[in-house]
């Protein structure tokens, strides 16, 4: 979490910027390359370059320097070979003080004259060898101790790449050296800046087989130079005289046009936040509600504007984010933001005809070019009821306060914050809408803002557009998609799941994992798939296509004209560097962005579903797909993901390409002939060139990404799931740089890489290995802060129990991966209605058998896997007898023995009731009524028979929880431990989490104190008392006079009561005296736990910094932490609060603040 004063400085410097640059020019003899160094330095207005490899002769640097930058200064390293480094400056700018030099680099001070500020640049000219480097490594990791303080900047030629994705060609082993890169990362706490421009900056020079690219070339910066820059990015042009790329510093442009308003929600704290919008509110506007709403929003633009430049209002959200949530990963998540911030810059681009703009002018214009033809073109020429509005307030409190607002600036969290005042007059704005079918333009002004695809996007189309609506507009939408979603179910075809309620994600995995199973046998029926990829999806929907859609599904001419509106009158802006650019009317195309899109992309989608049907019955040459007639399964579609399927033969794909181009002419959805793929099993080989010849598509082979996981033809095997342990082991190396506590490694391994593998678990059962590799590298980086192995202080065992057994309750990734799957099978067993799947399942897996009765043995390994779970949901699931018409007799467990089936020694043939026959054939006027059985046994099992209740059969979930849902099915699957007595001093979230980790830590009796055998060499006696005693948790914290000191000074500060008898009858007492939610006793549980913290720091600064504080300073900090948290809380105006601020002698604050 930066400081409070990073912050404020971050603010006020926020224009500071140098314009530098780093060269491996390959020489500076020739004169062409000492031209191709001073146009550099032109174009870009550099004030600063370091030059690397310059083979300069020590006789012959004057002549060159004076023949280059006459009037600039510069330094020379005649340590290396060939002066390998110089640096060059413009003393006009800047002044340059060379702090220290080595064999491979040159660390310096650059003051800029026009902001009397300083920052620090190391210029790097790295060897070509590992072990040579190695001294590089040390030297960049001893300079990073020194310049903590400071914005710092290190680039050039570090002759070495991170990983492959750095490198095109063929090349050597580059892990090693890629691995000692990154810990040089790591130890230092550098990270790159995103980088645009040239992806590889070196080439050998060789146009044959031996061509060979890499990235040998780059920016780094620490984060004190990310908190005062945020924008910063470099650009790497093209090599001109040498092999390796120019590497040129941008950053923020004072030229540019201001930034946009955007109303900050820190705001809606303020006590002036109220009165100024009551004062502009009350003001009378002749006009429309609508127009009167937008007239005052503008009004208070300026207003905002003064209170954000305040540099008090600065200091006090930078102050209580601090103390809110310091632990809570900040760092880590100002890094991404800054980064993501920085990598949207965007200072050239590439045309479609090879051209590179780099003037700003240039490339707005060429953005504003690109989506007006997408956006405001279109490719041919061609000529009900008012739903409810009882939610229209439920509308805009539905809107996440926190998403990227419109061009007028003002999220979602000014209208909940304001809506006492201007909610009324806002509801009348809507309701304008809804009576005369109109919205103003300024309403449907539409921001595009541009998230790269790419790590380097070179081109326009390598950004994907994201439309910002503004919160009076969505509010509208929300609405109109309220009356959508209540119908959607009844026109989608159940082979699409996206955006229907009670439909899943799920349903399109696994019916396609089934689907594909046995694509690599010869001795199954020829089959094949179509992966059809749609160009510009959203983007290109014509408008006239999609009102004749919406006709043919139904919809009220009324709420049509309602939709149309919405859609048809948009204009847009480009947001290009923070700036709006541009002014366009749309002409088609759905905006990503506005919440009414995906439903009508998915009803648009429906009318192919359509198209594609209608050919199939009318022509009569299509042939289904293996196990797909019973359910006239040919698609599955989640949105424009879209999967088609049919036997191999000609008819069956000319079919889908006749359907396919009719659609393309009717919607504008085009399939892209180079991302779209055909698939043929292994006993299709023989079809493969005709069908190919056909399609015009890409041949794919499986394993194939759908939906972001892989499609197999058999098991899921280890090298199938490498990418979810590429991803986290991305994720950890990226944080790796940062100084992370404990509580923070915790923070992050749940909310994001525990997360990275959820969506695997739920369409897979993980291989136990996979589990395991996993879990190991959340066990090394909670504990360790990498990927190095390394003590744990807890077993990972007791670390995934929940908190109450004595865990952090990070969840167990076998028992999860079983509790989500389980939630495919409880579909099966609660017969799912708008499942696809589900029908696939009864038809083709279970057919006249039952979920509980089929053999395991048979099936696909992922349809193996998944029925072995049966026997733990089992015991929780119960049926309760209606008609009988939904239950099997002889299957299901209906019955308090189980099924019948395994019940009758016979068998049911003996009852002349058949396997197929439902629960009904027993029922009679809701009583039981069973044919004339013999056998003792099957009479005992006739006699023991539950009650009828007549009307619908019921499954229930008697399980935990009281009805299933994943986190029920994952209590199931979860070995029970024992609970804890000291749970209540951790729950809350009225603690500091680091504080936390370390009271946790403690009460596991798991610290690293002196009296384990291992840590003798630290020495056996306490460092707090210096009484010789042996250090341990009970002397610690309770018997040693220093903490017992500490604790009587706290109280008589704060009073509470305190037991003085042994160090676990006050764990037992504060358990029980401080549990529940009053907030007196929350307080006090934050303070002991600040205590707890601070005397284990202070014994560690003792230990291992050789610094000591007193037991007052001790006391001062967990004082003013704890009453700092209280005031940060900003709690309810109770009288339970107003005696907490009482006891802790904190001011009663002004209502309002």
């Amino acid at each position: 979490m930066t400081p409070p004063c990073r912050v404020l400085t971050a603010a006020l410097l926020l224009n500071l910027m140098i314009n530098a640059a780093v060269w491996n020019v390959r020489g500076l003899n020739r004169r062409d390359h000492q031209v191709s160094v001073t146009d550099l330095i032109t174009e870009h207005c550099l004030h600063f370059i370091g030059l690397l490899e310059t083979r300069v002769a020590v006789g012959n640097v004057a002549r060159v320097q004076r023949g280059m930058l006459p009037q600039w200064n510069f330094y020379v390293d005649y340590g290396g070979p060939g002066n390998r480094v110089w640096l060059a400056w413009d003393p006009n700018f800047v002044d340059v003080t060379v702090v220290e030099t080595g064999a491979q680099f040159i660390h310096c001070s650059v003051f800029i004259r026009s902001f009397h500020s300083s920052v620090c640049i190391t210029v790097v000219y790295g060897v070509n060898d590992v072990i040579g480097r190695r001294e590089l490594w040390m030297e960049l990791t001893r300079i990073s101790t020194v310049v903590t303080d400071s914005p710092w900047l290190v680039g050039g030629d570090f002759n070495t790449v991170l990983d492959s994705s750095e490198v095109c060609g063929l090349s050597g082993d580059i892990r090693g050296a890629a691995d000692e890169f990154r810990g040089c990362l790591q130890d230092t706490g550098l990270i790159h800046l995103p980088m645009h421009g040239e992806r590889f900056t070196w080439h050998n020079c060789s146009r044959d087989a031996r061509s060979l690219w890499k990235r040998l070339d780059r920016l780094l910066v620490n984060d004190r130079w990310l908190e005062n820059w945020p924008d910063t990015t470099y650009v790497s042009l093209s090599a001109r005289t040498s092999d390796h790329s120019p590497l040129v510093l941008r950053g923020d442009d004072s030229n540019r046009v201001a930034g946009m308003f955007r109303f900050d929600n820190y705001l809606a704290r303020s006590t002036e936040f109220i009165p100024a919008v009551q004062r502009v509110w009350r003001h009378h506007i002749m006009g429309s509600a609508m127009y009167a709403v937008t007239r005052k929003l503008k009004a208070l633009k300026p207003i905002f504007r003064r209170s954000v430049r305040g540099k008090k209002m600065l200091h006090q959200r930078a102050k209580m984010a601090w103390m809110k949530d310091g632990d809570q990963c900040s760092r880590i998540f100002f890094r991404k933001v800054a980064k993501r911030r920085a990598s949207k810059r965007v200072f050239q681009i590439n045309t479609t005809d090879g051209r590179t703009l780099t003037s700003q002018p240039e490339v707005i214009d060429e953005f504003i070019r690109y989506y007006e033809e997408l956006l405001g073109g279109t490719t041919r020429d061609r000529g009900s009821d008012r739903p409810s509005l009882l939610g229209r307030d439920k509308a805009i409190f539905d809107i996440d306060e926190t998403k990227a607002p419109g061009p007028d600036g003002y999220s979602a969290g000014f209208y909940k914050a304001a809506w006492s005042v201007i909610g009324g007059e806002v509801t009348q704005a809507i309701l304008d809408f809804f009576r005369n079918g109109r919205l103003l333009k300024q309403i449907n002004a539409t921001l595009i803002s541009l998230i790269p695809k790419v790590n380097s996007p070179a081109v326009v189309a390598e950004f994907r557009p994201i439309s910002c609506c503004n919160v009076l507009y969505k509010a509208i939408t929300k609405i109109l998609v309220q009356r959508m979603r209540s119908i959607l179910d009844t026109l989608i075809s159940p082979s699409q799941n996206a955006f229907v309620p009670g439909r899943s994600i799920g349903d399109n995995v696994l019916l396609a994992q089934e689907l594909f199973s046995g694509y690599n046998q010869r001795n199954l029926p020829p089959r094949c798939a179509l992966k059809v990829d749609l160009r510009k999806a959203y983007d290109t929907v014509e408008w006239d296509f999609l009102k004749a859609a919406l006709t043919l599904f139904g919809f009220p001419e009324r709420f049509i004209q309602w939709i149309a509106e919405c859609v048809t009158t948009p204009s847009y802006s480009v947001c290009i560097n923070g700036a709006p650019h541009g002014f366009f009317r749309g002409a088609r195309g759905l905006r990503q962005g506005d919440p009414m899109s995906p439903f009508l992309f998915v009803l648009v989608m429906e009318v192919l579903t359509l198209i594609l049907r209608q050919r199939i019955e009318q022509n009569g040459g299509f042939s289904y797909h293996w196990r797909c007639e019973a359910v006239q399964l040919f698609q599955l579609s989640f949105a424009d993901d879209l999967l088609l399927f049919s036997k191999a033969e000609p008819n069956s794909i000319q079919l889908f390409k006749d359907g396919l181009i009719d659609f393309a002419e009717l919607s504008g959805l085009q399939a892209n002939l180079q991302k779209s793929h055909l698939i043929l099993s292994r006993s299709a080989a023989a079809f493969r060139d005709s069908l190919l010849a056909i399609l015009d598509f890409q041949e794919g082979h499986l394993p194939l990404r759908y939906l972001g996981l892989p499609l197999l033809a058999s098991r899921l095997s280890i090298s199938d799931c490498q990418p979810i342990l590429r991803k986290i082991e991305a994720r950890i190396k990226g944080w790796e740089g940062v100084m992370l506590s404990f509580a923070g490694r915790v923070q992050l391994i749940k909310s994001v890489l525990s997360a990275l593998q959820v969506y695997w678990a739920m369409a897979f059962i993980l291989p136990k290995h996979i589990i395991k590799e996993i879990e190991k590298r959340l066990r090394n980086f909670l504990w360790k802060g990498n990927l190095d192995t390394g003590y744990a202080k807890v077993s990972w065992q007791q670390v995934c129990r929940p908190v109450n057994e004595g865990g952090l309750g990070i969840r167990d990734i076998h028992s999860l991966n079983k509790g989500l799957m389980s939630r495919h099978l409880w579909r099966i067993i609660s017969h799912d209605s708008n499942s696809i799947w589900v029908s696939w399942i009864f038809h083709y897996r279970l057919q006249d058998s039952s979920v509980w009765t089929i053999r395991t043995r048979k099936g696909t390994w992922g349809w193996r896997k998944l029925i072995r779970l049966r026997d733990a949901l089992r015991p929780h699931v119960s049926y309760q007898i209606g008609d009988g018409t939904s239950f099997s007799l002889w299957h299901d467990p209906w019955h308090p023995r189980g099924p019948l089936l395994p019940q009758f020694p016979l068998g049911p043939r003996h009852t002349s009731i058949p396997p197929s026959a439902p629960l009904s054939t027993v029922i009679s006027e809701d009583a039981w009524s069973w044919p004339h059985i013999t056998d003792m046994e099957s009479i005992d099992i006739t006699h023991d028979l539950p009650t009828i209740h007549g009307g619908r059969d019921r499954i229930l979930w008697t399980g935990p929880r009281g009805s299933f849902s994943s986190a029920a099915a994952y209590d199931l699957f979860r070995p029970p431990g024992p609970t804890v007595g000291w749970t209540s001093l951790l729950v809350g979230t009225f603690h500091i989490p680091r504080h936390r980790f370390i009271l946790w830590l403690t009460l596991q009796g798991r610290l690293a104190t002196t009296d384990r055998p291992w840590l003798q060499h630290l020495g056996s006696g306490c460092v707090l008392c210096q009484d010789g005693i042996p250090e341990s948790h009970e002397h610690l914290f309770f018997m040693c006079p220093f903490a017992s000191e500490c604790i009587r000074a706290i109280r008589r500060e704060i009073f509470f009561h305190w037991p003085y008898y042994t160090w676990s009858s006050v764990i037992r007492w504060a358990s029980a005296r401080w549990r529940g939610k009053h907030v007196v006793n929350a307080a006090y549980r934050a303070l002991f736990a600040s205590l707890v913290y601070h005397l284990w720091q202070e014994r560690n600064f003792r230990i291992f910094q050789h610094i000591s504080r007193s037991t007052e300073e001790i006391v001062r900090i967990v004082v003013s932490e704890t009453r700092d948290l209280i005031i940060c809380k900003q709690l309810p105006r109770t009288v339970s609060t107003r005696g907490l601020y009482r006891l802790w002698r904190i001011p009663w604050p002004v209502r309002g603040c």
